[in-house]
């Protein structure tokens, strides 16, 4: 290959600006190799998001928007899909539309695919997709392992921790303790918000001074007072931030806690533990125990009780020269294993090596009858508006 050839890499978001979002402006804000040329896809199902508009990454990439309805034929939004990018385009897929374009045209495009789970929903597009992927990026150790276990002969699996921005670690005092608590949607059931007020009220019980900031989309004007429901330690709340406030926000914090069902790797839970504050979570399928060691670098609990956050909350408070130490472990772990600009080099390294494709099977992994080749889209909109107005059962 040409060291002068220039290789189109190519993201696809679908409009949500949480982790994944920030995992590739990360791979974009870092990229190093003159030879790749960034391209970002944003997704966006009207239905769903009838007013999104971009915020743009910016940076040295190009960015488009392609939109489309539910109620359209997927055979003809997937190719009108694959006409926004280049047949020689490698195509980094972080959800299930961009697996099925490349399923269901069986497109020649090299396939990168990031795990960013270990649950149920990221395993399930790894199955249905898996013929069609050249590299699986696996962002924990755990899901990298469980597969290699399963397919030590497959050669396409690696355990890949994404960029992280750094930041500073300020010493921190922990006489009153400042609860981060970070997420796109505060109010996402999986992020188990309602968790905090019981904790809150477990921490009132013990007398230990708390500052909660909650920072993310999620309430307006005095939506947060009456969800809290007391006036005890009532939350400053931030709104969503942008990358650059993050700096400001964990400044003001020296614990992170976000008592989440299931996660991967949060990237906020880097960004926080390189700021210097202290991880507080629960298991999450030992996704980050290389990185939230307990006691040395972190909490992590395996009965994710309010109480148990609170007698954790309260340890830290009543040794500060131990959390002081613990806070200096993380922000040095987490800035070395998650140094931006070696990741980056490394996810290059990958995408650069992969063998081009010449063939690849089709296979119709989503839709139902209406969403054939050889239906026409509007007849496909059409009836799909019938049943969406009259319930008619008949159509799928």
């Amino acid at each position: 290959m040409s060291v002068y050839e220039t290789i189109e890499v190519c993201h696809f978001l679908n409009g949500h600006r949480g982790g994944v979002y920030h995992v590739v402006r990360n791979l974009v804000h870092y990229s190093h190799d003159s030879r790749i040329c960034n391209k970002i896809v944003y997704v966006i199902e009207t239905e769903r998001f009838p007013d999104w508009s971009p915020v743009s990454i910016g940076l040295d990439c190009s960015e488009i928007v392609f939109r489309y309805s539910r109620l359209e034929n997927l055979n003809h939004v997937f190719r009108r899909l694959a006409s926004t990018i280049s047949t020689k385009a490698i195509l980094v897929a972080h959800d299930w539309f961009e697996l099925g374009m490349v399923s269901h045209l069986g497109i020649p495009n090299r396939l990168i695919y990031f795990l960013h789970g270990n649950y149920a929903y990221y395993y399930g597009l790894l199955e249905k997709h898996l013929a069609q992927m050249d590299a699986v990026l696996c962002v924990s150790q755990r899901s990298y392992r469980q597969l290699v276990e399963f397919r030590a002969l497959d050669t396409r699996f690696h355990h890949f921790r994404f960029p992280v921005k750094d930041f500073t670690a300020e010493k921190k005092n922990f006489s009153t303790l400042h609860i981060a608590v970070i997420a796109e949607n505060l109010l996402d059931p999986n992020k188990g918000l309602s968790l905090v007020k019981e904790i809150n009220s477990a921490m009132v019980g013990y007398s230990i001074p708390v500052v909660w900031h909650l920072a993310g989309n999620g309430f307006e004007g005095g939506d947060l007072e009456k969800w809290w429901g007391t006036k005890s330690n009532l939350p400053i709340y931030y709104g969503y931030l942008e990358q650059s406030q993050l700096e400001n926000f964990y400044a003001q914090a020296n614990i992170f806690l976000l008592p989440s069902q299931n996660e991967g790797v949060p990237v906020t839970l880097v960004e926080s533990m390189k700021a210097g504050l202290i991880p507080v979570i629960a298991g999450w399928s030992d996704n980050v125990t290389d990185l939230v060691d307990n006691g040395r670098t972190g909490y992590i609990l395996e009965n994710s009780s309010p109480a148990s956050y609170a007698e954790i909350l309260m340890k830290i408070h009543q040794d500060p020269s131990q959390a002081s130490q613990i806070s200096l472990n993380a922000s040095s772990l987490s800035s070395d294993l998650y140094n931006p600009c070696k990741q980056v080099e490394e996810f290059e390294a990958y995408a650069i090596n992969l063998t081009p494709v010449s063939t690849r099977r089709k296979a119709m992994v989503y839709g139902s009858r209406l969403d054939a080749w050889w239906v026409p889209n509007m007849a496909s909109i059409f009836l799909r508006s019938l049943k969406s107005k009259w319930k008619i059962l008949f159509f799928q």
